[in-house]
């Protein structure tokens, strides 16, 4: 459950309440657990929602970073592409000179997973951090 709280409070805009939890989400990873089921959300991806939210930007990139290294090992190409909508949402936040160009990558290329599994619906999302 933690997983959909951490990931539906960002997505209602309340980035503070999410913040709170990202203690949670680092004693999880402690545990070892790597993906959680059934979401099938790895435990990174959340961690990295999770710091950004709460403004902690370097761990979130580094979570990004790590959750994008397991999904493709396992792979999980749904995944991938949902780690690269919130990884450019925390850089177009975040706003530092070289963020917007790598945001409008990550988008990209996460517009283009969505469009190759067929997931429609998925592309809005993306689409709407750069508008």
């Amino acid at each position: 459950m933690l997983a959909l709280v951490i990931e539906g409070l960002v997505t209602l805009g309340e980035r503070s309440q999410a913040a709170q939890l990202y203690s949670l989400v680092r004693e999880l990873i402690g545990t070892g657990a790597i993906v959680l089921w059934p979401v099938f959300r790895f435990t990174q991806t959340i961690a990295g929602i999770a710091a950004s939210a709460a403004r902690q930007r370097d761990a979130a990139e580094e979570h990004f970073q790590i959750a994008l290294q397991q999904a493709a090992s396992f792979p999980n190409i749904l995944e991938q592409a949902e780690i690269r909508r919130f990884h450019a949402m925390m850089l177009i936040d975040r706003a530092a000179p070289s963020d917007r160009a790598k945001a409008q990558t990550l988008v990209k290329e996460a517009l283009a997973t969505y469009t190759q599994i067929g997931m429609s619906r998925h592309l809005d999302m993306p689409q709407a951090l750069l508008g």
